[in-house]
């Protein structure tokens, strides 16, 4: 059977330490979480989260995870407890196994450190870097979690082909060629404290594994918090990095910029397990047309109204996405919302695994055709300010056809029927991707 529902399991068999460098506030921390468990949505939506550097087009869902999953599907069974890539895929091209490993293998290492107590994540090469690199290698990763004011930097390794012991010494030569030569140095506006070279052994059929080699904790100081506020930079590049899945790279570009606000926009929002959801928007693609010729026509993208849009599966918790919406305008100096974030609960994110989907700490969702989505609908997250309501409201993201709704489309959709057809239509053309 294809792998579609059952929950799978990895352990971590080896776990490595090394001393921290003798410099201010590095620390150190060991993997507190040693095994982990995760569904087919949930790994789906970490592969999605880390297979890009730069922003991309949400209508692409990812091509490189979107790829994955559907392979996963077939060379991951749906009965047994431990997550193994099948022997069957070894028929897959040299280049495909290689790019399925690496793929998996950072969905895999960004699921170790949620589980392991790390919310908020973005790409090393976003942040600054406060002095010259030491190396011309760098980690893939920076992590954040709550009450540490402190960062940990994190580097992925994969195989399906080495041995545990020849792996081992690759996963080793990350940490110390990729994440150490960065302890202690500021990253965005944080310390990295700590950091973890992560690998995914994939060879074994039946059972893949996990080794870790880590910043070995110094006693005095083992796991201590800091006491300087929580690292805003990589808050903000999470959720920059989620904007572009949901809403397109040029709305995630120019929030990254500071020249792209939420308000006065409009978005198609859903009610699901109790919360409300910012849904990802995906162009509807019409399939081709014959013409008397026998020659293929394809439909251009961009014609008729650009909210005949379909759902890209991918979603963030609504209050969550107005504070993002809020902090991009928060003025130097004063609170950023980004530093009081709520955290989903587990409940929360143990119930959306019933039905084919992922709920992250964070607030991102992978929604499945199993959810039930209610109450779909067009709607303001921030209204426009009063004193800019009367100015002409400039294409948000242009070129991306279907990303924001605009007002004229809205108003279109709600004045051609007062019989409630509005909604009902939205659900069925969202629904039905």
């Amino acid at each position: 059977m294809v792998w579609e529902t059952k929950s799978k399991a990895m352990k971590l068999t080896k776990i490595t330490g090394h001393p921290p460098p003798g410099k201010p506030r590095v620390r150190g921390r060991s993997p507190q979480t040693t095994n982990i468990t995760f569904t087919p949505a949930e790994l789906f939506g970490a592969m999605a989260r880390c297979s890009h550097l730069h922003v991309i087009n949400p209508s692409a869902a990812t091509p490189e995870a979107e790829t994955c999953r559907h392979l996963l599907h077939q060379y991951v069974d749906d009965t047994g407890d431990d997550f193994a890539i099948l022997n069957t895929a070894d028929k897959l091209k040299d280049f495909s196994r290689t790019h399925l490993a690496g793929v998996v293998g950072a969905g895999i290492s960004y699921l170790q450190m949620i589980r392991d107590g790390y919310t908020w994540f973005d790409h090393f090469e976003n942040l600054a870097l406060a002095e010259s690199a030491p190396s011309s290698r760098s980690p893939d990763f920076v992590f954040s979690r709550s009450g540490d004011d402190t960062v940990a930097i994190s580097e992925s390794k994969a195989t399906r082909g080495s041995s545990r012991k020849q792996f081992d010494g690759t996963v080793k030569r990350g940490y110390i060629e990729q994440v150490s030569p960065y302890l202690g140095m500021t990253i965005g506006s944080s310390v990295a404290s700590h950091g973890f070279s992560i690998g995914s052994w994939m060879t074994s059929p039946t059972r893949a594994e996990i080794l870790v080699h880590h910043t070995e904790p110094l006693p005095q100081s083992a796991d201590r918090p800091g006491g300087r506020p929580d690292p805003i930079d990589v808050r903000r590049g999470n959720y920059l990095n989620i904007l572009s899945l949901l809403l397109g790279p040029a709305v995630s570009s120019a929030a990254r910029e500071g020249e792209w606000s939420a308000r006065g926009s409009q978005f198609v929002t859903a009610r699901w397990l109790g919360h409300d959801w910012l849904l990802g928007l995906s162009p509807l693609r019409h399939p081709f047309s014959i013409a008397e010729d026998w020659e293929p026509i394809w439909p251009v993208l961009g014609v008729g109204p650009s909210f005949l849009g379909g759902f890209s599966a991918f979603a963030l918790e609504l209050e969550i996405a107005k504070r993002v919406f809020r902090s991009l305008e928060t003025p130097n100096g004063l609170p950023d919302l980004l530093l009081s974030l709520p955290v989903m609960e587990d409940r929360l994110i143990a119930e959306a695994s019933n039905f084919d989907s992922a709920v992250f700490p964070d607030g991102f969702a992978v929604i499945g055709r199993d959810a039930n989505l209610e109450n779909v609908t067009v709607r303001t997250p921030l209204p426009q300010e009063p004193e800019t309501a009367e100015a002409p409201q400039r294409e948000e993201a242009a070129g991306d056809e279907g990303i924001v709704l605009r007002t004229n489309e809205v108003l279109d959709i709600e004045t051609a029927s007062h019989d409630n057809e509005a909604e009902p239509l939205l659900q069925k053309i969202w629904l039905s991707q």
